[in-house]
């Protein structure tokens, strides 16, 4: 069954379309060169990747990351409710600044609050970008101005196990997305805006002069 999963999870890379990166990434640029941030927004288990590139070694100091308690996958059947909820994205597009840019983390492109925060964002004249799965239903993909497809199966889930699916793929393509777009947009960025790791020599005062930089990176509030 693990080899099942495996298979599965090197199948949905091997389909994945990166050709949209460097577009998306060339229309980031700019806007971080200007001073802006790329916000990341997710929904239940999309939060995971939006949390993915914060703060961590190798990740770039200009992403922050658009953070809701009540959308915390650990709150289990509430964040149903919650990412549901007509307003909710309008309230949490206050958030973003006029140069910022915001990434939206959904799978299906259903919910209203993923949906409502990218139109709002793109009403208000930020760069939208969306890591989803174009289909049926889907309602995020046409509200963004470039979308990156992770192509997963209907469900997410890809492998049978009895009577039920399980393996999960959105997670490991959906990094592999986000990680792209980060790595072409600080290549056309070439501004040195990258953390290293604490533990390496000089890493304490390497990433000491990107906090002084983005301050964010003290701490989400």
């Amino acid at each position: 069954m693990s080899e099942r999963v495996r298979r599965a999870a090197l199948d949905a890379l091997e389909r994945l379309d990166l050709g949209p990166v460097p577009a998306a990434a060339r229309a980031l640029a700019p806007r971080v060169r200007d001073g802006g941030l790329l916000q990341t927004f997710g929904a239940g288990h999309s939060q995971l990747l939006a949390l993915e590139g914060f703060y961590r070694a190798g990740g770039p100091a200009w992403l922050r990351p658009l953070v809701d308690d009540r959308l915390s996958p650990t709150h289990g059947f509430a964040v149903t409710t919650y990412e549901r909820s007509e307003g909710l994205g309008r309230e949490l597009a206050a958030r973003l600044g006029p140069l910022d840019s915001l990434l939206v983390v959904s799978t299906s492109g259903r919910n209203a609050v993923p949906v409502e925060l990218a139109e709002a964002a793109a009403a208000a004249g930020l760069l939208t970008i969306a890591i989803t799965t174009r289909g049926p239903g889907n309602r995020l993909a046409p509200a963004v101005a470039h979308v990156l497809d992770a192509g997963v199966p209907t469900g997410d889930a890809a492998v049978e196990v009895g009577t039920a699916r399980m393996g999960p793929l959105s997670t490991v393509v959906g990094g592999v997305l986000l990680h792209g777009l980060l790595a072409e947009t600080e290549a056309v960025l070439g501004a040195g805006s990258v953390l290293v790791s604490n533990n390496l020599e000089g890493g304490d005062v390497h990433n000491r002069a990107l906090l002084e930089r983005y301050p964010h990176l003290l701490g989400l509030t």
